[in-house]
């Protein structure tokens, strides 16, 4: 997978994105973000990483594999 990429995502992800946690993030030094949490990008860092707050109130940077792009809802209905 290219870097820059969400999982399954076909263009990189950017500051704006909803997106939804891939897998369980953080652990031992970081707080515990659960797999299926929503978030938003709200920043992108020199090292590839990005920022992401999280639904539960939590701000962490996460890499783009470890993130996917939220389906986003049907407009006009």
């Amino acid at each position: 997978m290219t870097s820059g990429q969400g999982a399954g995502a076909v263009e990189p992800l950017d500051v704006g994105d909803r997106v939804i946690a891939a897998a369980d993030l953080g652990g031992f030094l970081r707080p515990r973000i659960r797999r299926g949490t929503q978030g938003v990008v709200i920043g992108l860092r020199f090292d590839g990483l990005l920022t992401v707050h999280f639904a539960n109130g939590r701000v962490q940077h996460a890499s783009p594999d470890e993130l996917q792009l939220a389906a986003t809802p049907p407009r006009g209905r």
